[in-house]
């Protein structure tokens, strides 16, 4: 399971997490090229890539990236 980005109540955030469930543990993911931070945003999962795209910091965003855990890596996405 991968948890990211969100608005910790006073801030919006852009850091996050993936969980392991075979050793019960938390790893932090990059913030490395990682999107802006955001509160409301979608996140899919593609089979080996987390994309998020969208949400809010105070203005509508039309903005965002792939998460790749194997790599612990983002990459922009185009608009």
């Amino acid at each position: 399971m991968i948890v990211w980005g969100g608005f910790d109540g006073e801030n919006f955030v852009n850091t996050g997490a993936r969980y392991d469930p075979a050793t019960n543990s938390w790893t932090p993911t990059s913030t490395v090229n990682a999107p802006t931070a955001r509160d409301a945003h979608s996140a899919v999962w593609t089979g080996d890539q987390m994309i998020v795209w969208g949400g809010y910091d105070n203005q509508d965003l039309n903005t965002g990236g792939r998460y790749t855990p194997t790599t612990d890596s983002w990459t922009a996405t185009s608009i």
